[in-house]
């Protein structure tokens, strides 16, 4: 996790440093890379919007701009460092990222509706998602290169097996695994900037990828992470010392239903679980 993200990469391009500090994969897994939430691009056309978040745009912003703070010393939620992670997962194990998740995590786990892909079968399940208007928005290919941060289907019935796994602290199997996982790699304490992670609550650190809540009150210590795409907004969090964890979606893009769904998730765990 502390290895450099230019030794993975593999794009023949120079990772910018700052302050004398290089971008290492855990930098990336906690926000903590210096990069902007999206790589620069043009909007693509309404049925294929992420067509220009290219290869070719990401090693154009490695090449001609600096961090926009020193990694590891604050903290800006960033789908790009995200992207870039994957890109390094797939650069060290010299296999797709698409290959790499069904062989890690969704295949062991059974979570056979979690693709990037859908079959005629799936597409036949698929929520429609709405704008802000409420008008219905397009199923649109994934990018190329936004593998990390989206683009990802799934289920409801899978997310919950997702979640199951997490909260299984005393099995024997992959108990290093979540040990890992769970731990806070990042406090919120002393980093600058800190931006991006507080609509779902506040976010006191973060795990890998997941957003961590220090208990409050009677609510235990959550560890969350809400997302959107295409007209859907969901959220999934869940209490690992407690046993109980949720996820929710709603299928049109109302930045206030999003904030009051977590919140509401936030307060069930505290209220079936307080401490």
């Amino acid at each position: 996790m502390t290895d450099p993200l230019e030794k993975h990469l593999g794009w023949d391009v120079k990772v910018p440093t700052r302050e004398g500090k290089a971008v290492r994969l855990i930098d990336l897994a906690t926000h903590a890379g210096g990069f902007p939430r999206e790589v620069p691009h043009e909007s693509g056309p309404p049925n294929d919007p992420f067509a220009n978040i290219t290869k070719q745009a990401f090693v154009a912003f490695l090449k001609g701009n600096d961090l926009l703070f020193a990694p590891g010393t604050g903290a800006l939620y960033s789908n790009m460092g995200f992207d870039l992670l994957a890109a390094a997962l797939a650069g060290a194990a010299s296999k797709p990222y698409p290959d790499l998740l069904p062989e890690h995590i969704t295949q062991p786990l059974g979570m056979a509706d979690t693709v990037f892909s859908l079959d005629d079968e799936q597409r036949g399940r698929l929520m429609q998602g709405h704008d802000f208007g409420g008008e219905p928005l397009l199923e649109v290919p994934t990018g190329s290169v936004i593998l990390g941060s989206g683009g990802l289907y799934s289920t409801v019935n899978d997310m919950l097996a997702w979640l199951e796994w997490h909260l299984d602290r005393f099995s024997a199997g992959d108990a290093e695994m979540r040990l890992v996982d769970h731990a806070v790699w990042l406090q919120r304490d002393a980093l600058s900037p800190v931006s991006g992670f507080d609509e779902s609550g506040r976010m006191d650190g973060l795990s890998l990828a997941w957003i961590v809540m220090m208990p409050e009150g009677n609510r235990p210590l959550i560890l969350q992470k809400a997302g959107g795409l295409q007209g859907i907004f969901c959220y999934a969090a869940f209490a690992p010392s407690r046993g109980i964890g949720a996820f929710i979606a709603i299928n049109q893009f109302d930045f206030g239903a999003a904030m009051a769904m977590a919140a509401a998730v936030n307060d069930l765990i505290a209220t079936l679980a307080p401490r």
